[in-house]
């Protein structure tokens, strides 16, 4: 290999690392810098030939980006130009993911969740002052540290969790810091006050263990889990307030779910876009809020039978192959991490819509791109003359 060839491939290489970097500290920075950063992502991505070929290389990487981006016409069509911009987005974020995925390998995938762990610290000791604030003005004490929203926060504290948990068993050496990433995972839960990250990050944890067969560690900490169920029902309100506010919370989502199947009735094939429920509510007097707090209600509110069928193809074909991957065991400790991960978006999804936000789906699609890891992996590299794509072999270390 020419001298000219090995300096091409080097800097090609060290390019998606800064790439990869970029995307995942900005998900720990304040919000808008995180749309900045997938805006900028995916500008990059479009603006070569080579990049967009080996972003939309994988089966069916087109049709959802297509699909996606499509519903941005849509929303415009009933004047929804906030669901237009959330599809914009959302595709942007997509094309970042994909790219990504093209030349993840396991080493570089370790590093950036090692990154994340980092920098997930600086955002809960942004949480804990917040919370001292609203404490010392008399308010309600949920934080939302670098995100919009309390719940928002929630699921990314939620996903560092299980991300901490990951890294420590693969990682014995540092394992005493996965520890403090842990704890200072659950405290920026607390922090938060939600209940609904709660109970889902500890159903995460025994399906980590379970499918990691750790089942001595699965069987400990479900009983830890009962004794925190007990606490919940007697002294636990007395240090997480919120607990008590439980049925109330329902009450509330039963009336959005209500205000929701009544929107999906108006337009069932191809919905009104993204974010369709803040532009309908008041029509049937339902509970104002920006979403209907169910994430398969939303998306049929959002993007009708039509665009929900082609989301859920998409799902089940990357679940299909996920299992596939952990099955032959490619790469399978990431592919129980994501596995756990979507299984956490799932349940979450049935009373919140937290995954549609840019720090929490951007951070799963960052920790989906893992799916492209292989023993051996195909990376994109210049070219020296021509535009052809020449590709490199790299063994995953």
């Amino acid at each position: 290999m020419t001298d000219i060839r090995k300096h091409q491939m080097t800097a090609t290489d060290k390019k998606q690392k800064i790439f990869a970097f970029s995307i995942v500290v900005s998900i720990f920075l304040p919000f808008y810098i995180t749309g900045l950063a997938v805006a900028a992502g995916a500008v990059y991505v479009l603006s070569s030939r080579q990049r967009r070929a080996f972003a939309l290389a994988e089966p069916y990487s087109r049709l959802i980006v297509t699909c996606i981006f499509s519903w941005s016409l849509v929303s415009l069509l009933y004047q929804n130009f906030y669901g237009a911009g959330v599809s914009i987005l959302l595709a942007a974020a997509l094309m970042t993911a994909f790219y990504m995925r093209s030349f993840m390998t396991q080493r570089l995938f370790n590093t950036l969740m090692d990154v994340a762990c980092l920098c997930s610290i600086s955002t809960t000791i942004v949480a804990f002052f917040q919370f001292l604030y609203l404490n010392g003005m008399g308010l309600e004490p949920r934080v939302e540290s670098v995100c919009f929203n309390p719940n928002y926060y929630g699921m990314l504290m939620e996903f560092m969790a299980l991300v901490a948990l990951y890294r420590a068993f693969g990682n014995a050496k540092f394992r005493r810091f996965y520890v403090v990433v842990i704890v200072s995972s659950l405290l920026g839960i607390y922090f938060c006050g939600s209940i609904s990250a709660a109970a889902v990050v500890c159903a995460g944890v025994l399906l980590f263990f379970l499918l990691r067969g750790r089942y001595k560690y699965f069987w400990v900490f479900a009983s830890v889990g009962a004794l925190a169920a007990i606490a919940a029902l007697t002294v636990l309100p007395v240090i997480f307030p919120r607990a008590s506010d439980a049925d109330h919370s329902m009450d509330q989502r039963l009336s959005i779910w209500g205000t929701a199947l009544q929107g999906i009735q108006m337009h069932p094939l191809f919905g009104q876009g993204p974010m369709t429920y803040e532009s309908i509510y008041a029509q049937f007097s339902g509970y104002a809020t920006h979403h209907a707090h169910n994430l398969v209600i939303d998306t049929i509110l959002n993007y009708g039978i039509a665009g929900t069928s082609m989301i859920a193809f998409y799902a089940f074909y990357q679940l299909r192959t996920l299992l596939l991957r952990v099955r032959h065991g490619i790469s399978s400790s990431a592919g129980v991490l994501l596995a756990v991960l979507a299984f956490m978006t799932f349940i979450h999804g049935m009373t919140d819509v937290t995954i549609l936000w840019l720090q929490t789906g951007m951070f799963f699609l960052v920790v989906y791109s893992s799916i492209g890891i292989r023993t051996e992996t195909v990376m994109p590299v210049v070219p020296e003359t021509s535009g052809a794509l020449v590709p490199q072999h790299q063994h995953n270390s």
